[in-house]
């Protein structure tokens, strides 16, 4: 119960209004979150754990995910690269046939898987990341949505192609959401995140590449399309999709309308590459674009 003393009424009704502040976050947020802690007065609350349909079916996702090895299954998903992008080895010395290629096909292969394999990892740094307390409800969107990708049924690549081979758009997506949202956390991961992803991109089927750079520029517009909007708003679209995790991609969101006054860009342009170098774990793709990335003896990536 709120009391304004006589003396000073401005003073209850201060407290008045900081109350039921505090008393409808705490309702918008009971609406999707299964369990919060504050931890300080009028902070915002704190995702602490999330238990609901969205997280149901990551987590069963996730069993088949443990399941690879990226030694063991390394040599059928360089068979399915080198059987999908015979023109990622074109410029080797007797192209997808080569030893070369193949060498070179099955230590990207093991990269990739283990990226994969990273998966459950990466999910769980993006849920933890939720707790921090300085990231707004649409940094927190954009997260969510990411993570609603990996259980879609009907997302840019399919899920069960052989050796892992369909969950590297899971994967780019999520590093996608990293970088979308770089400024909350800080900019260490990013160009871990852009090299990682131009890597990754070169299992992706070239007709499919300007979606996976629409899907980078989605996460980056939703971040800015969230930005004027209040909490209590974006907060139900987040608890739409932990409640209701959408079976097509890009999902359809409970926003406003919205007409973007500029076109967004997506952090990096992808484009078909080629080997260019190949040598002991040494390998160098060069990109359509001109932009070449070097993968180091020690499983290291640089732009040159």
């Amino acid at each position: 119960m709120i009391v304004a003393r006589a003396d000073h009424p401005e003073a209850g009704t201060r407290a008045a209004t900081r109350c039921l502040d505090v008393c409808a976050k705490a309702l918008a947020a009971s609406v999707f979150v299964a369990e919060c802690v504050c931890d300080r007065p009028f902070a915002p609350v704190i995702i602490r754990v999330m238990r609901w349909e969205l997280f149901s079916q990551i987590t069963r996702k996730l069993v088949a995910v443990r399941e690879f090895e990226p030694q063991r299954d390394a040599a059928r998903y360089a068979e399915q690269l080198l059987l999908s992008h015979p023109d990622l080895f074109a410029r080797l010395e007797g192209g997808a046939a080569s030893v070369a290629a193949r060498m070179a096909a099955r230590t990207i292969a093991t990269d990739h898987l283990r990226e994969i394999c990273e998966l459950p990892h990466a999910v769980a740094e993006l849920q933890s990341s939720m707790d921090n307390s300085t990231m707004g409800a649409g940094e927190r969107l954009v997260r969510v949505a990411a993570l609603a990708y990996l259980v879609c049924e009907n997302d840019l690549i399919r899920d069960d192609l052989p050796a892992g081979f369909g969950l590297v758009d899971d994967c780019i997506v999520l590093r996608a959401a990293r970088l979308a949202t770089a400024n909350v956390l800080g900019t260490d991961h990013f160009t871990e995140d852009l090299t990682t992803v131009h890597y990754l991109s070169v299992a992706i089927d070239d007709a499919l590449l300007p979606s996976i750079e629409a899907a980078l520029a989605l996460a980056a517009e939703l971040e800015l399309r969230t930005r004027p909007l209040p909490d209590a708003i974006v907060e139900r679209a987040i608890y739409e999709l932990i409640e209701n995790p959408p079976t097509d991609y890009p999902p359809p969101l409970l926003l406003p309308d919205y007409t973007p006054t500029r076109v967004t860009d997506s952090p990096l342009l992808l484009s078909a590459g080629q080997i260019v170098e190949t040598d002991t774990g040494l390998i160098v793709i060069e990109f359509r674009d001109g932009t070449q990335i070097r993968r180091n003896r020690d499983a290291t990536l640089e732009y040159l």
